[in-house]
């Protein structure tokens, strides 16, 4: 008997009902194209949709626009966004103007049209470059058109942001400013943007800062307590209270105020010396947009391109000063006077303040901690600020002295300006120079002599060069000091000034010990030796009234 069939009937596939998301980016690498502006982007996109509307189950759910980001990593907002209405099955449809509106990183847009959006089941079309719809042709992205589109646009972001980082480093190494914001206490000429003016209100609030910090021993934390205390807005503050489009995405809150930080940032920032410094921070490629902070060495540093707020011997001690180990007195905004200057001779460690019926004295660090020190190397307050006071008064009284050779030294037909010290020095530095070169150029030999395997052989040519650049800085630090001796010494000199001002002093507080004094080293017996500032100077001026005296009383006596 034949197999009788049994007719089945044929289920309708419902139609899919799309839940659009129209997407739209507009970005610095864009340049002048008319039809990638938002406008235009947005009016096709809708025009398309409408058409997709009379044709398909489709409605919009959402316009996303980014403007002013880039294509080259997911980092925006209404990307970010549609992603999450993805997840939440908000959208199932998402349509772009082209590619490149997508992604401009080839493996971020094959990531999300050849895995994301299959997982999700989320349909892709593109007007343009190349056209593609994945749910008419899921193949289409996969084809050649599409993956040489998309290396494309990441070659064209590359070749962009080559040329941009050309033009500002052009710009950097002529001194030409290219950030958004001038530093605190400065404003953008509005005759040059790329050159500053003096922002007179704040730059008052910069001088008050390191004089605080260096003339009156304040610390970071009590100039920031004392600003807040009158009412005197932080550099994020005062530039949007001046109407710029300034945020800190460091600031909590939107609220922000005086940090240590941002005294730091101020103390450390050589444009207040004139100078315009910039490069301190690069991307690490036009794909990574992570900044990393680059060696001083890499900066562009412009001298002398706008008018400085701070001399430089002011700023030089302000960099010491951080450098030290200092305490802030309890629930003060001060500094102990002797804070950070104080060492012990034996272990060179930091002295610290120790307070004992009343009675204030010091001792070392090491010893109180570890005992690894040979003892305390104690010293009482009244006796440290005597003998640093009697030691200062000696030295002005000192430079009297010296002054009023430098006088007749000068006074005389001539005088002797050529330094033995210093050219035994530079022989010496010289003939080490030559033995280390030699050295350095015989290993080649002895490698290929097998006299050296290659990893010794790297190493050693490593110590060698590092040898040589040391010598070559010393030796052009030794012809820059017999230059300068050369010129002679007058009693004029700075170094002179520095201590002469101080005539007549019967006290001291810590503006005059970081004015003279470069540290003071605490001896076992409770003896101290006083390091001043101008060390160099003051051996240079000894030297040449040395050189110099002799053949004066000689002239004398033949007159």
């Amino acid at each position: 008997m034949a197999r009788i069939r049994k007719k089945h009937d044929v289920l309708a596939i419902p139609a899919v009902q799309w839940k659009v998301a129209l997407y739209i980016r507009l970005s610095r690498e864009d340049g002048y194209d008319e039809s990638c502006s938002v406008v235009n982007q947005r009016k096709r996109l809708t025009a398309y949709l409408e058409n997709l509307m009379l044709e398909e189950n489709a409605e919009l759910a959402d316009y996303y626009v980014d403007d002013g980001y880039t294509g080259t990593d997911s980092d925006r907002d209404d990307f970010q966004r549609m992603l999450n209405d993805i997840d939440v099955s908000v959208v199932n449809c998402v349509i772009v103007k082209d590619l490149s509106r997508l992604s401009r990183n080839d493996w971020e847009c094959k990531r999300y049209l050849q895995q994301l959006f299959v997982v999700k089941n989320v349909r892709f079309i593109s007007l343009d470059l190349p056209k593609l719809d994945s749910y008419k042709n899921p193949d289409a992205v996969y084809d050649l058109a599409f993956v040489m589109q998309s290396m494309y646009n990441e070659n064209h972001c590359r070749e962009t942001s080559v040329k941009v980082r050309g033009t500002f480093d052009m710009k950097r190494k002529n001194g030409e400013f290219i950030g958004a914001f001038p530093p605190y206490g400065y404003l953008k000429d509005p005759a040059d943007k790329h050159r500053f003016i003096v922002d007179h209100d704040a730059a008052s609030i910069v001088k008050d800062i390191f004089h605080w910090f260096v003339r009156d021993g304040m610390s970071k934390n009590g100039i920031v307590r004392k600003l807040i205390g009158l009412g005197i807005p932080c550099p994020s503050a005062y530039k949007r209270q001046g109407g710029m489009n300034y945020l800190n995405p460091k600031t909590k809150n939107h609220q922000p105020l005086w940090s240590a930080r941002s005294i730091t940032t101020i103390l450390e920032n050589q444009m207040y010396l004139g100078h315009m410094v910039q490069g301190k921070q690069k991307r690490k490629s036009y794909k990574i947009h992570m900044r990393i902070t680059m060696p001083e060495r890499d900066w562009f540093i412009v001298k002398n391109m706008h008018e400085p707020l701070i001399d430089q011997e002011t700023f030089d001690k302000a960099q010491e000063l951080m450098l030290r180990d200092t305490r802030t007195a309890p629930a003060q905004g001060t500094l102990y006077p002797f804070s950070g200057f104080l060492r012990c001779a034996d272990c060179g460690k930091a002295m610290v303040r120790r307070t004992s019926k009343n009675l204030v004295y010091y001792a070392c660090q090491t010893y109180l901690n570890t005992k690894e020190c040979t003892s305390r190397h104690t010293i009482r307050h009244e006796k440290l600020e005597y003998a640093v006071l009697t030691a200062i008064q000696k030295q002005i009284a000192l430079l009297d002295d010296m002054i009023q050779l430098l006088n007749e030294i000068n006074a005389a037909p001539a005088q002797r300006t050529n330094s033995n010290r210093l050219n035994a020095a530079l022989k010496l530095r010289r003939q080490e120079l030559e033995k280390i070169t030699a050295l350095r150029t015989g290993l080649y030999i002895d490698w290929k002599n097998d006299d050296l395997t290659r990893e010794e052989y790297h190493s050693m040519k490593k110590e060698f060069e590092e040898k040589e650049q040391r010598l070559k800085q010393d030796i052009a630090n030794l012809e820059e000091e017999s230059q300068d001796f050369a010129q002679g010494v007058s009693s004029s000199d700075p170094y002179f000034a520095m201590f002469q001002k101080h005539r007549g002093i019967q006290s001291i507080d810590r503006g005059i010990i970081v004015e003279l004094v470069k540290k003071i080293i605490i001896h076992e017996s409770g003896d101290l030796t006083i390091e001043f500032n101008f060390t160099d100077k003051c051996r240079r001026v000894i030297e040449f009234i040395a050189n110099n005296h002799k053949e004066l009383t000689v002239v004398e006596n033949i007159s």
